[in-house]
């Protein structure tokens, strides 16, 4: 191997490193039908109603939280955002938030932007906090997000998931919004512990989003950026 070659392989991987973005996320979920108290937890009886992203891009952080009654416009705007080399992070985001929008893009027919590798161990694509504190045990009882987070004083919750049907049938989407923001930030506080690395600041303004405007969408990953 001669030493160009040596510089070329060493500038790709520099270029992959800048590329590379942890994008934290957390979606809301509610029932199609309002008198289904479990709907919002399965696909086929259920539908998202936010999507929240906490971007790190090694540099700055960037917060996106999208909402919207459309549904379909809404799980379309986060494959939008999303870019392959982006590697997802979540408390049961395996088996709950990935496997959820997934489902509905299937079911409204909407065809992913990439690819994300969910097999059992691999966390090239996907990082599970829930799945990194019990080592793929399968012994996951009582490791809830909010307990996670107190055990490794990490913040806390500021609400209660059960409110998210209550606001959804009132349209409350700001509530949905800020409860789904709060929520990425504890995951992305509880990833950084367990990863040994200095959590960035958060902005100190976020914009959230209803999705109307993919111009809308762009000047808020602009704009909502902190320097750590």
């Amino acid at each position: 191997m001669n030493s160009t070659t040596k510089i070329g392989q060493r500038g790709n991987r520099i270029g992959a490193e800048r590329r590379m973005r942890t994008v934290v996320l957390d979606i809301e979920t509610a029932a199609l039908d309002p008198t289904d108290e479990k709907g919002a937890l399965d696909a086929m009886s259920g539908r998202v109603v936010c999507i929240g992203m906490l971007i790190d891009d090694q540099k700055t952080i960037s917060e996106i939280t999208l909402a919207d009654e459309d549904e379909r416009r809404l799980i379309t705007e986060f494959w939008r955002t999303i870019v392959p080399d982006d590697v997802v992070v979540g408390h049961n985001v395996l088996d709950f938030d990935l496997r959820f929008l997934r489902q509905r893009s299937w079911i409204l027919g909407i065809q992913p932007s990439r690819t994300l590798d969910t097999r059992k161990y691999y966390t090239a694509d996907v990082i599970d906090t829930l799945q990194l504190w019990t080592n793929w045990s399968g012994n996951k009882k009582g490791v809830t997000l909010d307990a996670l987070a107190a055990v490794l004083g990490c913040g806390a919750k500021t609400g209660n998931g059960a409110k998210v049907a209550q606001w959804w049938a009132e349209r409350d989407l700001e509530n949905i919004k800020a409860y789904c923001r709060q929520d990425a930030r504890v995951a992305y506080q509880i990833f950084c512990r367990l990863t040994y690395r200095e959590p960035k600041q958060f902005p100190s303004e976020v914009q959230s989003v209803s999705v109307g405007a993919r111009a809308d969408i762009t000047d808020v990953a602009k704009e909502d950026v902190c320097r750590a």
